[in-house]
């Protein structure tokens, strides 16, 4: 017994039509149901409002239904087979629901597929209809022979075929081994990518996380990228993941953007053995109906965030500058958010379904992220194991044994137990601190175990991200701001500065300093001319109304890290070791 999914893509009206059998219905009245929330994306998104009609049938002739609940619908008893004829609106260009036009299309399960309330361990079939000079790319099972072709594919039940997202078009691709693995890079819109380059570097960086965690939890992988104008996103599954780029990040002429690529890609694919298989018990058995709070998004987040970039770095696909300039920019991050004093870890990774994906525009005045301070903690928390001879390489090696290949999820808060194992009372309690209470993390202290100095300046201007160093500005009114077709827009002020001291607000719109006409791309030019202390009046427009305040600008806050590797021999050495680990020396 199986449940049978036929989807037809209709580019010009964005929308998947599909045609749903259930040959063996609830004899009460099947009930049927989409998803609110995807898995990795953790917050509501009601997938149902993109559902723009629902019909049943039987023996060709209508079945009543009734919409009982947002996202849930019950059909009239039947004896027979019903077949839900329905259709799905996507034009919606992220890794997370569904997008179509006649350029190509993608989509993620969750938002397309039908959940058959208790028939959800069936076998699934789906048969894809298409243009015939478009390719389909997924990893779910194919039933042809031709796996890159339109037709049926399989998954044993319904989370599974929610797992294997859908990518088709005119697609451009590169089959590159890893670990004695096939893997594929499939891309929509990225006509002029470097395929040979970006197949060599995948492999490098697939291969050695493999290595590193000694087992693979997949038999084949497969990236699924689209491209786009200033576009970027990820999201993990069990042996894919879906990527969001912009097109220059892949055609070789933004060296930067090629290296983020590539730390999206690593992330992702960590992602395989740190969510997929050491999965949250939270979620473990989630049909994604409501949300399910967890505080342990630092875990799962924050530690892939801290290996992304720093096995890219061991892989040698980084340079050991780039990735301390990469972690300077991490710790800048963090510095100029005022929110890390009012909010924790734990409550940021909690707070994800109503905060994190919802952010306003003092938002960092009240909150943090748990996958950059996360990234930070994950950092610390190394350390402290390299301190009684371990590491969080093998922390890992041992989730995996013990959870991920064992097939068993990770219970909420278990990180603590295990860790106490190695670290002691004293250490279990000092990282449960960094967790629970807003507190500032030993970066200094943990960076100089590693053979790396932590040093501060002043930001050179919006721009500035920090991880390098640069002369610093000399004036500060603690806000941000972009180009308006009149003076500069204010879109952030930070808590306790001296423009929220002024009473200015986000949406302001400044126009004159001492009586000089403020300029967007010249403002931070104009603040440098002025000494600090000294009062300055302003002329803004708020709500269409011209007003005015005084101001005094401080000197610029030391917010902007950057690193640099120590001169004791010693600690250099200590450095190129961390850097530099194999993944024999990872495993221990």
């Amino acid at each position: 017994m199986h449940l049978h999914y036929d989807i037809q893509l209709r580019p010009a009206q964005h929308l998947f039509a599909v045609t749903l059998r259930i040959d063996h219905p609830d004899p009460d009245g099947q009930v049927l149901a989409l998803p609110a929330w995807v898995p990795g994306s953790y917050t509501i998104r009601d997938l149902a409002r993109h559902l723009v009609s629902l019909r049943v049938s039987a023996d060709g002739q209508p079945v009543a239904v009734e919409k009982f609940r947002k996202d849930h619908w019950r059909v009239a008893p039947c004896r027979h087979s019903i077949t839900i004829h329905y259709e799905v609106y996507a034009f919606d260009k992220s890794v997370r629901t569904a997008y179509l036009d006649d350029s190509g299309g993608f989509f993620n399960g969750p938002a397309v597929f039908l959940r058959v309330l208790g028939q959800e361990e069936q076998r699934q079939e789906v048969c894809f209809r298409g243009p015939s000079d478009w390719q389909l790319a997924t990893s779910m099972e194919p039933l042809a022979a031709n796996p890159w072709a339109w037709g049926s594919y399989q998954a044993p039940n319904y989370r599974d075929l929610c797992n294997h997202p859908v990518l088709f078009g005119p697609l451009s691709r590169v089959d590159f081994p890893a670990g004695d693995l096939p893997h594929h890079l499939a891309l929509l819109g990225h006509p002029d990518a470097d395929l040979l380059r970006l197949g060599e570097d995948l492999g490098t960086i697939c291969s050695y996380q493999q290595e590193f965690w000694g087992a693979s939890p997949f038999s084949r992988y497969h990236f699924l990228c689209l491209g786009g104008q200033n576009a970027y996103g990820g999201l993990e599954h069990a042996a894919s993941s879906a990527l969001l780029c912009s097109r220059s990040d892949l055609d070789g002429s933004d060296a930067k953007g090629y290296r983020q690529f590539l730390g999206l890609a690593s992330h992702e694919y960590f992602h395989s053995w740190l969510v997929q298989s050491i999965r949250p018990a939270a979620w473990s058995e989630s049909y994604w109906e409501a949300e399910i709070p967890s505080r342990d998004l630092w875990v799962f987040e924050g530690i892939t965030s801290y290996y992304d970039s720093l096995l890219l770095c061991r892989a040698g696909l980084w340079s050991s500058a780039e990735y301390l300039e990469e972690l300077g920019q991490e710790i800048t991050r963090l510095a100029r958010r005022p929110g890390e004093a009012r909010q924790s870890l734990a409550e940021s990774s909690a707070d994800a379904w109503t905060k994190f994906y919802h952010p306003h525009s003092a938002s960092a005045n009240f909150e943090i992220s748990y996958y950059n301070k996360g990234a930070l903690a994950a950092l610390c928390l190394d350390v402290r194991l390299r301190q009684h001879d371990s590491s969080l390489d093998q922390l890992l090696r041992t989730l995996w044994q013990e959870y991920g290949a064992a097939q068993r999820p990770l219970p909420e808060g278990k990180i603590f137990s295990i860790l106490q194992q190695v670290l002691g009372n004293d250490g279990r309690r000092e990282l449960e601190c960094w967790i629970a209470e807003p507190k500032p993390l030993p970066l200094e202290e943990c960076l100089r175990f590693l053979g790396v100095e932590l040093h501060w300046r002043a930001a050179r201007d919006e721009q500035d991200r920090g991880g390098t160093e640069l002369t610093g500005r000399r004036a500060d009114l603690g806000m941000s701001w972009k180009k308006a077709s009149l003076g500069a827009e204010v879109t952030f002020v930070r808590a306790s500065s001296a423009a929220e001291v002024a009473g200015l607000s986000p949406g302001d719109r400044l126009l004159a300093i001492n009586g000089e006409e403020i300029i967007a791309d010249r403002l931070q030019a104009q603040l440098d001319r002025m000494a600090p202390g000294i009062v300055r009046h302003l002329h803004f427009l708020r709500d269409g109304r011209l007003r005015e305040c005084d101001c005094l600008p401080t000197p610029a806050p030391q917010d902007t890290a950057y690193l640099r590797i120590s001169d004791n021999a010693e600690a250099s050495q200590c450095c190129r070791t961390w850097l530099t680990s194999t993944p024999d020396q990872a495993r221990g």
